[in-house]
């Protein structure tokens, strides 16, 4: 389990359970997830379900539930706690309107297969990555798609303003050691969170946080063929450590930095 301070006090879990049960409880925070493996018997909302590999899970604050493993193999999940003071401005993000009253998906579990696993792919970055910025993009696609797949009612789109992305583009260029956040970036385009994202996607094909972690990758690249040793170009770019760095090094050029400086 990992605490997110910065980021409205969220919190993911990581968890496979062979024998676990859980006592009938309830949250305060809204709870959203996806069992990747195995089957997971639970019940909510009045029924005993059995929930299977595919699909998402959407919880209310205070749904009451209890469960254990629904076969032998036990059952692999992938949480998200959202407090409800969090939810509430993700969605005045998204939405652009102030919410009220208590975000239903009329149902605890949805049989989501492609919704599951671009969720789990969101889930693995906001539990996992050192990248405040990627970590802010996360959380905003991972309730964006939610919404859109489960509420769409909730998510009517508004005309989308530009905002000042070419300023916001200098400054992730110019910030190459620094680890940017959204908030950062809002400020410069004087937009909110999603129309950042969205405008930034608009202007350049990629996502804040891909586009700095390419301006990242670039430096490095420079700084090797200077004759610089990896450890010393990732820190010099704020990377975590030179494992972090050499994983996203091989994803964008193929080769991993000490081929690329013996090259």
């Amino acid at each position: 389990m990992r605490r997110l301070t910065e980021l409205y006090g969220i919190e993911t879990l990581s968890a496979r359970y062979l024998k676990q049960t859980f006592r009938p409880h309830a949250h305060d925070e809204y709870l959203f997830g996806v069992i990747d493996g195995g089957v997971h018997a639970v019940w909510c909302r009045g029924e005993m379900n059995r929930v299977p590999q595919g699909a998402v899970v959407t919880m209310r604050p205070g749904d009451i539930h209890h469960g254990g493993a629904g076969s032998e193999a036990g059952w692999h999940q992938r949480m998200i706690y959202v407090p409800e003071a969090g939810m509430r401005a993700l969605l005045a993000d998204i939405t652009g309107r102030e919410p009220t009253g208590t975000v239903d998906f009329d149902a605890a579990f949805h049989a989501r297969p492609e919704l599951a696993q671009r969720f789990a792919g969101l889930h693995e970055v906001l539990h996992a990555s050192p990248q405040t910025l990627a970590r802010d993009v996360a959380i905003d696609a991972v309730i964006g798609a939610l919404l859109r797949e489960l509420a769409p009612q909730m998510t009517q789109p508004a005309t989308e303003p530009g905002g000042r992305i070419s300023d916001a583009i200098d400054y992730l260029d110019s910030r190459v050691e620094e680890d940017v956040t959204l908030e950062d970036l809002c400020a410069v385009t004087g937009l909110r969170r999603r129309q950042t994202i969205a405008a930034f996607r608009r202007a350049t094909g990629l996502p804040p946080h891909a586009w700095h972690l390419q301006k990242k990758i670039g430096r490095v690249k420079r700084l090797l063929r200077d004759g610089m040793a990896p450890a010393a170009a990732a820190a010099q770019t704020g990377f975590a450590d030179q494992s972090h760095m050499g994983r996203h090094f091989l994803a964008f050029v193929g080769v991993t930095p000490a081929a690329y400086a013996r090259g």
